[in-house]
């Protein structure tokens, strides 16, 4: 038999030309699946562009909307420029506050063990460490966006002095001096955590007279 009748193709068409369909068929297949991959990446980064955008675009009006009544509001200071904090403000929850501790005495570890007590009520603690400025037994310094925390840590004591420096931040030093014994018990500064402080001097309702135990002066 002819090399050219093995070769047909029982629908007239040789094997070569069926080889050859049946290559660039799948040629074509591939082009379509590439094409398909391409145009859906290129929808889902579409997709994720525009969520991020309309995202954006909400947070820019939320800041927008927020601004004017920021910018309007004045933060009232009382004596010596503290920042006074609402009618019936109670002190801030120990958590919030970063409070370091400074020994003025000669009793080795003393800022240490401080230290350690007010860690153990839930204080954020910072290095112990020593001062010469100590005078009295506790003195309880901070700045003028402070004295919600400050007076969360003079909970921890019997009698502190509160004294105002110029700080910017709501950091709160102890200073502990001549006379200390120990923070006072733990269910009596949670009582006091409770209470509603006193207003600084030159806010609006505090009183003519301050407690001495929570007289601010100015370092």
């Amino acid at each position: 038999m002819s090399s050219s009748h093995r070769d047909a193709h029982p629908y007239g068409r040789s094997n070569d030309d069926v080889r050859r369909r049946d290559q660039r068929r799948r040629r074509q297949r591939r082009v379509r699946i590439t094409q398909l991959v391409v145009f859906s990446l290129a929808m889902i980064g579409m997709i994720c562009a525009l969520t991020f955008a309309f995202t954006q675009l909400t947070a820019d009006d939320d800041v927008v909307a927020a601004g004017p009544s920021d910018a309007g509001t004045e933060v009232a200071t009382g004596k010596d420029g503290v920042h006074c904090p609402d009618p019936g403000a109670k002190p801030a929850k120990p958590k919030k506050v970063e409070v370091s501790v400074l020994n003025g005495t000669s009793r080795r570890g003393l800022a240490a063990s401080v230290t350690e007590s007010l860690a153990d009520r839930g204080f954020s603690t910072g290095k112990a460490g020593n001062t010469k400025a100590a005078s009295g037994a506790v003195t309880i310094v901070y700045g003028p966006a402070g004295y919600l925390e400050a007076t969360a840590v003079a909970a921890e004591f019997s009698k502190p002095t509160l004294k105002l420096d110029d700080r910017e931040d709501s950091t709160v030093d102890v200073l502990v001096g001549g006379g200390f014994k120990d923070v006072v018990d733990e269910d009596d500064a949670a009582k006091t955590l409770k209470k509603a402080v006193k207003m600084p001097a030159g806010c609006s309702g505090a009183e003519d007279s301050q407690d001495s135990s929570t007289q601010d002066s100015k370092g």
